[in-house]
């Protein structure tokens, strides 16, 4: 599985108590697949997975390949801190299913570039030879980043190595990245803001969490950039834009409150985050607002 396009990084609906909402899951699932979305990543940091347990990431991943088996590309997102989960969460993903793993570079700790290149030499060899293996790099949460030597040589070593998801607004990185692409592994951006940008230097695609609110947005932006309309990707990229400035108001709290703005149900955040307060909430839907009425005019008619 080599997916090309959007990827949305899909929120983990809670309710006030930090239960999982299984029926909301499902419902955002089917949003995304009828959005035309090109798959979809879980768990990973809008997901809220590092907030989760063990078995409740489990059961997350569970509801999502039941409910787009055969429909949609599931990648699930397998970091964390605790070697031994990572391995567990590997294992059930396969089980289950699910189309793909990804994992955060080991964090908190400083780790060595050897430390990085051996985790996901472990992590491809934990699943069958030719299941797909992503790298996500976020160097700015992390504390830990992926070098272009420890890349290529990744690349070089394990076949089932088959791509990254590059955070960052570090253009530069990206360009070394993009020097060892290749049609067997695809480099996906991270950062919303810079998406048309990327796809200019060579990108295969965004990992967005913003696409929760306007999937249809960003498949635009893809879908208008790959048919040479330049024009209209740069019009809708600003759009884009602006909606990833509104994380000012608190990130996945302000995704969970724009997609409330679609009659769209993310739930609550879990602890430690907190949802927005009354006065940012309302300030953020009439920003909301503005950019959805001015997207809506311009989305290509099919």
């Amino acid at each position: 599985m080599k997916m090309k396009g959007i990827i949305t990084a899909l929120v983990t609906p809670f309710d006030e108590k930090g239960n999982i909402l299984e029926f909301a899951l499902r419902k955002l699932c089917d949003f995304q697949l009828k959005k035309h979305v090109n798959g979809l990543l879980i768990l990973g940091t809008t997901g809220e997975g590092i907030s989760i347990d063990l078995e409740e990431r489990k059961l997350v991943a569970e509801i999502v390949v039941d409910e787009l088996k055969g429909k949609l590309p599931v990648m699930v997102h397998v970091g964390s801190s605790n070697i031994k989960e990572v391995t567990s969460l590997t294992k059930h993903a396969v089980d289950i299913g699910a189309d793909a793993i990804t994992s955060i570079t080991p964090y908190f700790f400083k780790v060595s570039d050897k430390e990085i290149f051996d985790f996901y030499i472990e992590l491809s060899k934990n699943v069958p030879n030719d299941y797909p293996v992503y790298l996500y790099n976020f160097p700015n949460a992390t504390g830990n980043d992926i070098s272009p030597q420890v890349l290529k040589k990744l690349i070089e070593e394990r076949e089932n190595i088959v791509g990254i998801k590059y955070s960052s607004d570090n253009m530069t990185r990206m360009q070394e990245y993009l020097k060892l692409q290749s049609p067997d592994f695809k480099i996906y951006s991270g950062a919303d803001q810079l998406f048309l940008p990327m796809l200019c230097l060579g990108c295969d695609g965004l990992v967005s969490g913003n696409a929760n609110i306007f999937p249809e947005l960003f498949v635009s932006i893809f879908d208008s950039y790959s048919e040479s309309d330049y024009n209209t990707a740069k019009l809708l990229h600003q759009y884009g834009s602006e909606i990833a400035k509104l994380f000012k108001y608190g990130n996945i709290p302000a995704i969970k409150a724009g997609m409330e703005f679609r009659g769209l149900n993310g739930g609550f955040v879990r602890k430690p985050l907190e949802g927005l307060a009354k006065d940012e909430f309302d300030k953020l839907q009439e920003e909301f607002s503005k950019i959805f009425n001015c997207v809506i005019d311009n989305l290509p008619k099919n």
